[in-house]
């Protein structure tokens, strides 16, 4: 079913309407994938004495607790196994398998973010007559996996920023749609951040001179500029309890240094650049941290950040193997008396549980339906 949807979506010399229906195109494409999923989750519902799984004894305990605390009785348990990728079995699998490769090389030392730029000239160039990049997220995913693969092989292959020993990164899907990478890399022992200078000649959070980099100015301004939050819009998304929940704006700094908890504050100088961003004007307190090659080469935004701390290493893994965005709703009928009580059970469903209330973009599900990975490591773990 997967190779068939591929073929429908793939660009052919004769005429294809689909690619031309604007989001009915997305809302087939979703459509496609939701299928061939329910497809997969019916073998393993219907497969559940075959699974090659161990007996999930303190399971059926906690169900048969529950189903005395609920006055119910307990029923029928529903296993999705770690062989599901995207299920949460798979998630904290492949969790664990991070946290042995942390063990085994030591603590990480760089994390970057790298999400797809929706008006790069390959998308742009092969757009249909008035079509916009969101009508087209068969085309988005394959240029952003183009690129992640040029950008691995720059990192891991040609080692721009050090020699690499093990990483690890996820894909991930933003609400509008667009895909991002999250990576994970822990250097070589001769590599590693040593002082401040290092970090400074790795990570830049200032704006650069115009005229000196116009290139480099310009991807800053399109792409690295945090959005107006705090006095300046106090609804933006990132406010919570009244401040901006990535701390920004930040404080000027002039020289990168760690504060008490061991994160650390980069160089941010007080040296009177600023660029106007929708009408308000911004200086080096409201950039987000970059790479200056990266960010010239990949036109896009790439976050890149240094883990200084043992502190930051389960969170980010946490972070970047988080499950798939949903809204969980719990509906609870009162205890019958009768017969009616008699009926009544408290299941055990994995499968149910997680394709309850999904979030499922464009994007995402072409991605799934290509085939391409949603996550590597560097190293296979027994």
């Amino acid at each position: 079913m997967l190779q068939f949807y591929s073929y429908r979506l793939a660009i052919l010399q004769t005429f294809s309407a689909i690619h031309y229906a604007g989001k009915l195109f997305q809302q087939y494409i979703v459509d496609a994938y939701v299928k061939t999923e329910q497809n997969r989750l019916a073998f393993h519902r219907q497969n559940q004495k075959t699974l090659r799984v161990e007996l999930y004894r303190g399971l059926m305990d906690h169900l048969a607790n529950e189903a005395v605390i609920e006055g119910l009785k307990p029923g029928r348990i529903i296993i999705l196994p770690s062989s599901f990728q995207g299920g949460p079995r798979a998630i904290q699998h492949n969790y664990q398998d991070a946290m042995a490769i942390v063990r085994k090389y030591g603590k990480l030392d760089l994390f970057i973010t790298f999400t797809c730029n929706p008006t790069w000239r390959e998308i742009e160039e092969h757009l249909f007559p008035g079509q916009a990049p969101s009508d087209r997220p068969d085309l988005i995913t394959r240029v952003f996996k183009l690129k992640l693969d040029e950008l691995i092989d720059d990192l891991f292959k040609t080692h721009i920023l050090g020699r690499t020993i093990a990483n690890v990164f996820v894909i991930e899907f933003q609400k509008r749609g667009l895909p991002h990478c999250h990576m994970l890399i822990i250097l070589d022992s001769e590599d590693k951040i040593k002082d401040d200078n290092h970090i400074d000649h790795i990570v830049c959070s200032e704006i650069p001179d115009a005229a000196r980099f116009p290139q480099l100015y310009e991807c800053v301004r399109r792409h690295m500029i945090h959005g107006s939050c705090g006095t300046l819009n106090p609804h933006s998304p990132c406010m919570e309890d009244g401040k901006c929940s990535k701390e920004f704006p930040k404080k000027f700094q002039n020289v990168t240094m760690a504060n008490k908890d061991g994160y650390l504050r980069y160089r941010r100088r007080d040296n009177g650049i600023t660029m106007t961003i929708d009408k308000y004007e911004v200086d080096n307190r409201w950039i987000v941290s970059y790479n200056p090659y990266l960010l010239m080469k990949y036109n896009a935004h790439i976050n890149v950040e240094i883990c200084a701390t043992v502190k930051s290493i389960k969170y980010l893994f946490k972070y970047i193997y988080k499950r798939c965005d949903c809204c969980n709703i719990k509906l609870k009928r009162p205890i019958q008396e009768g017969a009616a009580a008699a009926q009544e059970t408290l299941e055990w469903n994995e499968i149910k549980t997680h394709l309850d209330a999904r979030y499922v973009s464009a994007p995402e599900a072409a991605w799934r339906l290509f085939e391409f990975p949603l996550h590597n490591k560097s190293h296979a773990i027994i």
